[in-house]
């Protein structure tokens, strides 16, 4: 896929760095030129999105898939104060979008526009203009419904669906038990809240230990409050999240906490999501990436239907599993074993027409930061097995049925590293994974060939999804008594596709007190150590 980010805010960098900031426009009522006017100081964004289509061609032929409006725009008066004046509104920021988004469409209708990526909680719920708010408090919850509404309504008068992808970032802001930020930290602490962290995503029964968190938690879980948000304003806009970290690069759980974050995203159906790595070092989230999208160097992934699976509301695991459309003879199942010290035994039970019989292996874990190929597991009956995870792995297993032959193990196979030891681990912690198929993504750009002309007006559904779905079943419950011993504090939660689990909804209050009150505790013991620690070495002089 190919994105452009277009600028919106109205001045854009010149060419030189002595002369002063150039004006852009969004629409240039002229013609357009095949080679820009460097010396006019503007930059129209009309003109730009049609030198990259005649360049590219359309959207759906393949040229630049989408356009995002600009860049966390709540930011624009805190990092260019020189062309800036004041920090941007709701509605001027709706407005901008509105017509910047008008122009891109009136040349490419094909391509998608994304928007506003503002960037953390804070942002989505004021653009950080908190005086602002109170011109929409009253009638909506946060920015992101008036921005949802906003579009809406600009799309309704002109004709034209202006939005298609809600777009956001988001970096953890969740803090260890010593109330550091995680992001940049890799003690044991940090590491465990990690792999914890991504649950602010999707799971209701959650506390993320952060300030933002804790204020504002009745936004929480953040996917389905931003898809109840579409649902209500904006229906059919898709979600993207085009900058997301839960930091860790050069460590075991910043990979784990990445390939469960994908995990997640490929449960809700998240359109698009981009790593936005806060380090050089990103080795752990880039296997997390590969174990999606390349677990065995030959380009090699997931699937695009997604498979109903189930964890048994193990907090320190998690387990997806993914068909390709149509083909129910394969079967991935991405599985993690958050323990830092404790292996962990997963029962895997595979509910499905398809009778599996073998599985390839890939994993990365905290003795390497490359997805490496194990031996084959050919000991499958009755779609059922014990597979042992080392603490703090990450594996895709990929399930073959009886008629395909599984090739012998090849010591070059793997994404950039390869073993031929087997995976093996002891311990008393459980694992049953069973699941029936659920949803079909299709790509989202079909073939130009299924439209006479790019230009030509689409229909209401340009992509819809399959008809059919294979009929593989797998469900996965994972429980152990470690949980307790690694994070006491956590409250027990399910998995992102467990469709039977209760409601576990807590109240935003009590989720706020509670916060509040594990926060203080945490504080209070550190003072009472070092007063006891200076009250020591008093007594000692």
């Amino acid at each position: 896929s190919r994105y452009v980010t277009l600028q919106m805010m109205g001045k854009v960098a010149p060419d030189s760095s002595d002369a002063p900031w150039e004006t852009v426009v969004y629409d240039k009522n002229d013609s357009y030129l095949s080679v820009p006017d460097t010396e006019d100081g503007t930059v129209y964004m009309d003109e730009y999105v049609s030198f990259l289509v005649n360049k590219y061609g359309y959207a759906i032929d393949g040229g630049i898939n989408g356009y995002f409006l600009d860049n966390e725009p709540e930011n624009w008066f805190s990092r260019f104060p020189s062309a800036v004046s004041s920090p941007i509104t709701a509605s001027e920021l709706v407005s901008r979008s509105s017509e910047l988004a008008g122009a891109v469409k009136d040349i490419d209708p094909t391509a998608l526009v994304y928007g506003p990526s503002v960037s953390g909680i804070d942002a989505f719920i004021d653009i950080n203009n908190a005086g602002d708010r109170e011109q929409y408090r009253n009638d909506y919850s946060w920015f992101i419904d008036y921005y949802l509404d906003g579009m809406k309504k600009a799309s309704d008068a002109c004709g034209t669906r202006l939005l298609d992808v809600l777009d956001v970032h988001y970096q953890t802001e969740a803090t260890n038990g010593l109330l550091q930020p995680i992001i940049n930290s890799n003690d044991n602490l940090s590491n465990n809240t990690r792999m914890q962290a991504p649950r602010i995503l999707w799971d209701s029964s959650y506390t993320e230990n952060s300030t933002t968190a804790i204020m504002h938690n009745q936004y929480i879980p953040l996917i389905p409050t931003l898809e109840a948000s579409i649902d209500m304003y904006y229906p059919d806009t898709k979600l993207s999240f085009s900058e997301y970290n839960f930091g860790g690069g050069d460590n075991v759980s910043g990979g784990i906490a990445a390939a469960d974050a994908l995990g997640i995203f490929a449960s809700y159906g998240v359109h698009m999501a981009c790593m936005d790595p806060n380090s050089a070092d990103i080795r752990y989230l880039k296997a997390a990436l590969n174990l999606y999208t390349d677990y065995d160097g030959n380009g090699s992934g997931f699937g695009d239907t997604l498979i109903q699976s189930n964890n048994g509301n193990d907090i320190m695991s998690s387990v997806y599993a993914a068909v390709d459309s149509g083909d129910s003879s394969v079967m991935r199942t991405v599985i993690l074993n958050k323990n830092q010290f404790s292996p962990k035994t997963a029962e895997i039970s595979i509910t499905s027409g398809t009778e599996f019989t073998s599985a390839e292996v890939y994993y990365f874990n905290s003795e390497t930061s490359s997805v490496t190929r194990a031996e084959n597991i050919e000991s499958i009956e009755n779609n059922s097995l014990s597979f042992e995870m080392e603490p703090l792995s990450a594996y895709i297993l990929v399930f073959r049925e009886a008629a395909e032959e599984i090739l012998p193990d090849d010591p070059e196979s793997g994404n950039n590293e390869s073993t031929g030891t087997s995976v093996s681990g002891t311990g008393s912690d459980t694992a049953t994974v069973s699941t029936p198929a659920k949803t079909s993504f299709v790509p989202e750009h079909v073939d130009a060939s299924t439209y006479s002309s790019a230009a030509a007006p689409l229909p209401d559904e340009s992509v819809s999804e399959s008809s059919e779905a294979p009929v593989t079943e797998t469900a996965a419950a994972i429980s152990g008594s470690s949980v307790s011993e690694e994070i006491s504090s956590e409250e027990s939660s399910g998995s992102p596709n467990d469709e039977n689990e209760p409601d576990k909804t807590v109240p935003a209050a009590v989720k706020a007190i509670i916060s509040v009150l594990v926060s203080a505790v945490f504080i209070a013991l550190f003072y009472v150590l070092i007063s006891d620690l200076i009250i020591y070495k008093k007594k000692n002089k």
